[in-house]
């Protein structure tokens, strides 16, 4: 049975979507697993004003020698964690950039001229941000 080009695009987009929604619960699971270790230093004056979350382990009250081997394992999960994002990214970020440039493209292909344009800048500035997000996540776990 032959896939029309509209089927297409959309089992594309949903699966941009799939994809995107994963990447972003990753992340997410991420976050909210890696705990700061106990002795960090103090924050600087903006991010202390900011609400800070409580780590589950944290809220049980552990002693000073679990916290040191909670913190011992929280390091040991960070460097796993980033070994895993690259090992990840290795092996499939050149076939997601792939497929989302598709996507993004077929999505201009039956847009106006103008609303390519439109388009084009919300992409770029949506990619910004999630650069610059990324970038601040990264300066944040170092």
């Amino acid at each position: 049975m032959e896939k029309g080009p509209r089927t297409q695009l959309v089992t594309a987009l949903v699966l941009v979507a799939v994809f995107g929604s994963g990447l972003m619960i990753g992340v997410a699971v991420e976050d909210e697993r890696a705990a700061g270790p106990a002795d960090e230093p103090a924050a600087t004056e903006a991010a202390a004003t900011e609400e800070r979350r409580v780590p589950m382990w944290e809220q049980v009250g552990p002693n000073e020698t679990q916290k040191a081997s909670i913190d011992s394992i929280v390091r040991d999960y960070r460097g796993a964690m980033k070994s895993l994002h690259r090992e990840f990214d290795e092996a499939y970020s050149p076939r997601y950039h792939a497929l989302l440039s598709e996507t993004r493209d077929a999505i201009k292909s039956v847009l106006s001229t103008e609303q390519g344009a439109e388009y084009d800048s919300l992409l770029a500035a949506w990619d910004r941000r999630r650069d610059e997000e990324r970038a601040r996540r990264d300066e944040d776990q170092d």
